[in-house]
């Protein structure tokens, strides 16, 4: 596995982003923890599926360093919405372009490394993307989604002091959600962004996410930290999305029953 100097570069340079300001340097250690954390994720992927040598070496660097360009990002723009500043993934591309890689990483595997990163939030990843990069670019992404996952159901809590950056700055309701949004979810595909405009809309897209993931490792790491048992609990209590709770649950039990 990949040596810690790599984790003491993406720290080095998070923590340069830091001023002083409590809400600022909030967000940018928010990201940090999430880096590490997706890199954590990406390893049990990379295991449970028995997947090692070098293809793992370089999934591991990607999930790393994955968001190096939210810290530039946040700096900036003061916000995580792409769309209202800059796509972070290219951001991190040329980002990492300029950083100097511990233990003499190749050419080759520096350029697979920045393709992952740019390809880890495109909406969907075309099935014509050569190996090893495929492979890199879907645990990448679903290591990603997990954590982002868990991240906005701690924001969304009840009890949680809601951060607007993090939650795009959504209505806060606990009954509405867009219809939109739920019939994408339901239809098990990747909802969109743009679209969201309760905080209910993000939970639904995250569920959403359940039914896209690459790798049936991801689908246990996603049940065994009762993930989808905390949207719903959070969600309203409706005939609807009672509908999305039971093909959830289904969707798991199958993919987890089946697996050798």
């Amino acid at each position: 596995m990949i040596p810690a100097d790599h984790e003491t570069s993406l720290t080095s340079f998070a923590k340069s982003h830091l001023n002083g300001d409590t809400d600022h340097d909030y967000h940018i250690l928010l990201k940090l923890e999430h880096s590490l954390r997706v890199y954590e994720n990406a390893k049990a992927i990379l295991a449970g599926e028995n997947i090692t040598g070098h293809i793992a070496e370089l999934t591991t660097l990607a999930s790393l360093f994955h968001d190096i360009g939210r810290f530039p990002q946040y700096t900036q723009y003061g916000t995580f919405k792409d769309a209202e500043s800059i796509n972070h993934g290219r951001l991190g591309v040329l980002t990492l372009r300029d950083q100097e890689l511990p233990h003499g990483v190749s050419d080759n595997d520096r350029r697979l490394i920045r393709a992952a990163i740019g390809l880890h939030n495109v909406k969907e990843v075309r099935d014509s993307t050569h190996q090893p990069l495929a492979t890199m670019t879907n645990i990448v992404r679903d290591a990603d989604k997990i954590d982002i996952f868990s991240v906005i159901l701690d924001h969304l809590d009840p009890e949680a002091d809601s951060k607007p950056v993090v939650i795009h700055s959504l209505i806060e309701d606990p009954i509405k959600y867009s219809d939109e949004v739920y019939q994408t979810a339901l239809a098990g595909k990747t909802g969109d962004y743009s679209l969201l405009r309760y905080s209910n809309d993000f939970i639904i897209l995250l569920i959403g996410w359940l039914f896209v993931l690459n790798y049936t490792s991801s689908v246990q790491l996603v049940a065994n930290r009762g993930l989808i048992e905390h949207a719903f609990a959070i969600l309203p209590k409706d005939k609807k999305i009672q509908a999305l709770k039971e093909k959830s649950h289904t969707f798991m039990r199958y993919n987890i029953e089946r697996t050798p």
